[in-house]
């Protein structure tokens, strides 16, 4: 099965399996604070508490990487969609963009502007950026994202 619910080990390993993919996606354009500061806050066993209690469903992809989306009622949000390198160009991220789009909403996500390669897909998939915002974190830490959409009703 390509897609399949995390169990509570999943949870408990997510940090680990999260750190260099983030490291290696974010290293040459986020300082090593930030990358830190975010891998606790979204996969530290607090964060992940809160955000599933929010209702973010975390999935895994095969043994190629990990899915967490929620349902927003009338969108789908994906907040992480992260492949291990060595598992990139190999369809999953079209394969999740298909599962999502079954759901008849349109599909919203963040990603940060200095991420060229996940812009690219995205926009080779068919979201379109949709404006540019800036998140601001802790200790005058920022994350410059596009939001972008990909709009589901309309295909």
């Amino acid at each position: 099965m390509l897609f399949t619910d995390f169990s509570e080990k999943d949870y408990e390993n997510l940090y680990d399996f999260m750190r260099p993919i983030w490291l290696e996606t974010y290293g040459d354009f986020l300082p090593a604070e930030q990358i830190e500061f975010l891998l606790q806050k979204y996969f530290s066993l607090k964060g992940l508490a809160h955000f599933r209690a929010l209702g973010y469903k975390y999935q895994k992809i095969a043994n190629a990487g990990v899915l967490v989306t929620m349902d927003r009622g009338t969108e789908i949000y994906l907040d992480k969609l992260y492949l291990l390198p060595s598992q990139r160009g190999h369809g999953y991220a079209k394969a999740v963009f298909e599962m999502l789009k079954k759901s008849g909403k349109d599909i919203t996500l963040n990603v940060n502007q200095s991420n060229e390669r996940a812009v690219k897909c995205y926009l080779k998939n068919g979201f379109v950026i949709e404006r540019s915002t800036d998140i601001l974190l802790e200790n005058g830490m920022v994350n410059r994202d596009y939001e972008m959409r990909l709009h589901v009703k309309q295909l």
